[in-house]
């Protein structure tokens, strides 16, 4: 449901919306949390591994001086090359701490809410340098979703914002000014736009210009985000409510990576139209490791016949890619599309599987309102969920431990040092955020006054003034 807000005639997302906010904002905080413990590159690490001392201890900045030697190695940007050069590498230990830091209270900030705006601008801070590394086939999925948090200020569903932003007292002004908007007038935003645009074509001519696939990859990925900043700026400019118009643009992020992940990978990091025998060592690999039931299902079930499901897979896969990227049916597609990221996160795919779920959910929500079909078409209906009979007493106690219970079996079992970990364990501690991003959903539909913070009078819901 959309209401008018006070003294401005700009909409603002209201109560209906909050629970698939708040839920990704939760999402989204749990995985770069378990990104910093235990992810592909981990930092803190677990009981089992202890430390990474490539990033904490004696030997702090090591990861950060291999990996940027390589890039330039390897081909970069020019002028990023020099920016390792000169203020990377000779600081990699500091920087190394900082990024460490950086990560944690983002993950933290995210998931219980408190100073959202600030903790979003510091995952960005964070997440774009590292693009250029070339880790841009997960660096992207954290950064989008982080993106729609800073605009719909997210921390004012069922987060600590909400609370401390009500208080008259100095703690509650220190939050109003944290997560006020951004200063920058509406009017200056066909300018910004255009700007992003021709870094756009900059990263869209770098990719013709440089043979190295890295830096391909990286101009792909960045051109595809700062067009869309470009058109999400210039959508808010034409009366868009911002939060929509983010929404929407994850819709389109999504659609993309779907297709990307078929049309340009050879690595398979979901399904599509790779070899069968490319797929079917895949699955065999996560069968390999998975819990017993899972693994016996794949071998009875997928691998016989794997050609079936390659067909299968890159029909649906592209199939509501490109529904998304247009905006065709979108609760529809993008139900399916939901579905088929849970089964393939059930099944083992648990780097990208998650991290795309966690920006569509928001998107079928959401999404719809700007440059898609279903706009012209009028369909703008918003996705419901019925309303929980569960009591908040219940549901909130259940949420805590079931989060204590999942980060605890991650730091107990879990060793990221190890050449290869339980595809099972990691599965279930996936579906487990899953889960617990619902629960946060259904304990805002559990009252009728659910507590998040209303634009007061003259604010809107808005990246800037």
């Amino acid at each position: 449901m959309l209401e008018k807000t006070r003294g401005n005639d700009e909409p603002a997302v209201g109560d209906s919306a909050g629970s698939w906010i708040a839920g990704t904002r939760v999402f989204i905080g749990l995985l770069l949390l378990y990104e910093v413990f235990a992810g592909g590159w981990w930092k803190l690490g677990t009981f089992a591994s202890g430390p990474n001392e490539d990033w904490i201890g004696a030997n702090a900045g090591g990861d950060i001086t291999r990996v940027s030697e390589r890039v330039i190695e390897d081909g970069v940007y020019g002028w990023y090359a020099t920016l390792l050069e000169t203020v990377v590498i000779p600081y990699a230990a500091e920087w190394s701490y900082i990024a460490t830091a950086a990560q944690l209270l983002t993950a933290l900030a995210l998931i219980v809410g408190l100073w959202t705006r600030p903790a979003a601008i510091c995952g960005l801070l964070y997440f774009l340098p590292v693009f250029h590394f070339g880790t841009i086939r997960t660096s992207p999925l954290f950064t989008v979703p982080i993106v729609f948090v800073f605009v719909a200020n997210a921390g004012r569903y069922y987060g600590l914002d909400a609370i401390l932003e009500s208080r008259p007292d100095a703690i509650g002004r220190l939050t109003r000014v944290l997560n006020h908007p951004l200063p920058i007038a509406k009017r200056w935003y066909p300018g910004l736009a255009a700007g992003l645009s021709l870094i756009s074509v900059y990263y869209l001519l770098s990719i013709l210009a440089v043979d190295a696939s890295r830096v391909e990859f990286i101009g792909l990925e960045m051109m595809i985000f700062t067009a869309l900043t470009a058109g999400g700026l210039l959508a808010v400019w034409r009366g868009g409510t911002p939060t929509l118009v983010a929404a929407d643009g994850l819709r389109i992020f999504v659609g993309y990576r779907f297709l990307q992940e078929i049309f340009v990978r050879t690595d398979p990091g979901l399904p599509g139209w790779a070899a069968a025998e490319t797929q079917a060592a895949v699955f065999e690999s996560i069968a390999a490791t998975h819990l017993s039931p899972v693994g016996l299902l794949i071998e009875s079930l997928v691998l016989p016949a794997m050609s079936a499901w390659v067909v299968v897979f890159a029909v649906i896969q592209t199939t509501t890619g490109l529904a998304l990227i247009v905006g065709w049916r979108t609760r529809t597609m993008g139900l399916l599309a939901i579905g088929y990221l849970f089964l393939l996160t059930a099944l083992g795919f648990v780097r990208l599987g998650p991290l795309l779920l966690a920006s569509l959910v928001i998107a079928t929500a959401l999404g719809g309102r700007h440059a898609s079909l279903d706009a012209i078409a009028g369909r703008e209906s918003m996705l419901s969920v019925p309303t929980s009979q569960i009591p908040p007493a219940t549901l909130a106690p259940a949420t805590l431990v079931l989060g204590v219970c999942l980060i605890g079996a991650s730091l107990v079992v879990i060793d990221p040092s190890a050449d290869v970990n339980p595809t099972g364990l990691e599965t279930l501690i996936m579906l487990g955020f899953i889960a617990i991003a619902g629960l946060v959903g259904l304990l805002e539909r559990t009252r009728n006054d659910p507590p998040h913070t209303t634009p007061r009078t003259g604010e809107t819901d808005s990246i800037s003034d």
